[in-house]
């Protein structure tokens, strides 16, 4: 939490990197936290559906295109 306060932006709002390289321990752990991130973001993966909820998503994408199409018809019968 102390490098996200100490990362405040000058008056003009813009990081001016000569003021990085003023604070290399602040830069070496904003570098040590994307790093860690980046690590927790490995471990994630993409759960299997199950066949109820693939059915339901498949029958929401169905609903969209028929309601699309309705629409469609039903702007193009007002225009004539």
């Amino acid at each position: 939490m102390d490098t996200v306060k100490s990362l405040q932006p000058a008056e003009d709002h813009k990081v001016i990197l000569s003021e990085l390289s003023l604070k290399p321990q602040l830069v070496k752990n904003v570098l040590q936290e994307y790093k860690e991130s980046q690590k927790r973001m490995q471990h994630l993966s993409e759960r299997k559906l199950g066949l109820g909820l693939k059915i339901f998503m498949w029958g929401l994408r169905f609903y969209v295109i028929f309601m699309v199409v309705v629409v469609a018809i039903n702007v193009s019968q007002s225009i004539h």
